[in-house]
């Protein structure tokens, strides 16, 4: 019964509409391995997109661009 969101992040190079559309797909693309891989249910998962609207350090450089390019999971029920 417990479902989670996927939400997907870039780096700030590039437009922020392709970078919520690859963020987008990035969660995607882990909800998916998570279907196949480990038998997840679909239905308890959603990906979303964010870009580069929530990064957690510096684009500046590039370690910290590579630290922004993430997918995080967000339980959003626990029953």
């Amino acid at each position: 019964d417990k479902t989670i969101a996927l939400v997907g992040h870039t780096d700030a190079e590039g437009s922020l509409a392709g970078n919520v559309a690859l963020s987008k797909r990035r969660a995607s693309s882990v909800l998916q391995h998570l279907v196949s891989n480990y038998g997840v249910d679909s239905a308890q998962m959603s990906a979303e997109g964010m870009g580069f609207l929530s990064p957690r350090a510096t684009n500046l450089t590039e370690d910290g661009r590579t630290q922004n390019r993430r997918v995080e999971v967000i339980l959003t029920s626990i029953e």
